[in-house]
């Protein structure tokens, strides 16, 4: 479930298996790493699918001083021993939690995180697109209740029959009219195989639907046809099959016989790093894609394209200011490798990677500790990657999703009307 909000916050992660010990820098483990701007939005999403993330990478931790351990020890001791309402106050357990939020917390970096096992769980399997819930992306309406923005294809609420411009004013007999929309979550979300029993407004009607609650997989990849002969192509999120889905779409689009592409990274807040290699690396000649470099990366990380497959129609790259992360090295490696123009706005700017390792049983810390770099060597970080062709979106569709923008008005989609015009002009 989602509302509206566009607070950004960022996440650039990089793991190995959970449960091992960070190694020191040069070693040569390089598993999986994500590049991914996060919004308030998304995480509120959470509640109704259930998303999450993966685990670490190597690093040298200091271990607690015995100092440290003993004035939290202490605090600990005379908290329970002194304090008039201790049968009431939190356990140490919590108490210790709390703490760890907070150090974590003071560090000053801002995408800095401390999780238990089960935060950690769920953050992992959010990012790897590992979904429980019934697959609908709402928000609160005013005295009307949650309003479906999207009920995604092919899963729990889609195949019970609720619809796109539904509301649900109801869930298992609770009105959610006026409530929270976090709130509403909760009363949603619920244990894998149950089912929730949701009242919908469509129209004139009052429907009664049991969605039976389970896996929910929401696409990354969408395609169009748009005038001669030109296909569109759009990338969500580098995350989940997104590199199984481009490969997929890019074979069909490719079959029936498209002159020219237009790839839109546009509002995709980045993601798995394998993933926008690999889709990087479809579409390049042989090329650098991006290079790592940092704490943890000695010597620096370079990844490139094999040249095996690469993309021989001309095509145009769509960016603005929500393309974050891995949507900023796909669009750099395309841009330095002088492959295709990028139009639109200036992406983001995030280019730091987070690692996350687990420093104690069930305890795990995320930190700050690298940078990617464009193939010439550019930082992105608090720059971002400046079109070739600068085009403003239409002001009337300020702040509305690229989704919606295809699928209800794409006539006043101004950056692709814009790009369409360019392929033309360059393929005559």
């Amino acid at each position: 479930m989602e509302q509206n909000d566009n607070t950004n916050s960022g996440i650039l992660y990089t793991e190995r298996n959970a449960g091992e010990r960070p190694e020191q820098p040069g070693a040569k483990t390089w598993q999986v790493a994500l590049l991914m701007l996060m919004s308030a939005a998304l995480a509120a999403a959470a509640v109704v699918l259930v998303l999450s993330l993966g685990t670490k990478k190597y690093i040298l931790v200091d271990r607690q001083s015995d100092t440290d351990a003993t004035l939290i020890s202490e605090l600990l001791t005379d908290i329970k021993k002194y304090y008039y309402f201790s049968d009431e106050a939190p356990t140490s357990e919590k108490l210790l939690e709390d703490a760890a939020h907070a150090v974590v917390n003071g560090v000053g970096d801002p995408y800095a995180a401390y999780y238990t096992e089960e935060e950690f769980n769920s953050f992992r399997d959010n990012m790897n697109g590992n979904y429980k819930g019934i697959g609908v992306l709402v928000s609160s309406e005013e005295g009307r209740g949650l309003y479906v923005n999207r009920a995604y294809e092919d899963n729990p609420a889609y195949k019970a029959g609720v619809r796109d411009g539904d509301y649900i004013i109801e869930v298992d007999g609770t009105s959610v009219i006026d409530m929270d929309v976090n709130e509403a979550s909760a009363l949603i979300a619920g244990e894998d195989g149950s089912t929730v029993k949701l009242r919908i407004v469509r129209g004139d009607e009052t429907l009664e639907l049991a969605v039976q609650r389970g896996d929910v997989y929401v696409k990354r990849v969408y395609t169009e046809m748009l005038e001669d002969g030109i296909g569109y192509l759009r990338i969500d999120s580098f995350t989940g099959e997104a590199d199984t889905e481009f490969d997929a779409a890019l074979d069909e689009l490719l079959e029936s016989g498209i002159k020219a592409l237009v790839i839109d990274v546009r509002d995709n807040p980045g993601g798995e790093l394998t993933k926008v290699i690999n889709i990087a690396d479809r579409i390049l000649p042989e090329c650098t894609i991006t290079t790592l470099e940092g704490k943890l990366v000695d010597p620096p990380k370079v990844y490139s394209s094999t040249d095996e497959k690469k993309l021989e129609i001309p095509y145009v790259v769509l960016t603005n200011g929500d393309s974050a992360s891995a949507s900023e090295i796909f669009a750099s490696a395309v841009q330095d490798n002088a492959q295709a123009k990028i139009l639109g706005t200036k992406t983001f700017g995030k280019g730091i990677v987070q690692t996350t390792w687990e420093f104690s049983e069930g305890n795990f810390i995320k930190l700050t500790t690298d940078v990617y770099l464009t193939p010439n060597g550019r930082m992105i970080h608090g720059i971002g990657v400046e079109p070739d062709i600068t085009v403003e979106q239409n002001e009337e569709l300020a702040g509305v999703d690229i989704f919606f923008i295809r699928r209800d008005m794409p006539e006043k989609d101004i950056q692709v009307i814009r790009a369409v015009e360019l392929i033309k002009e360059s393929i005559g």
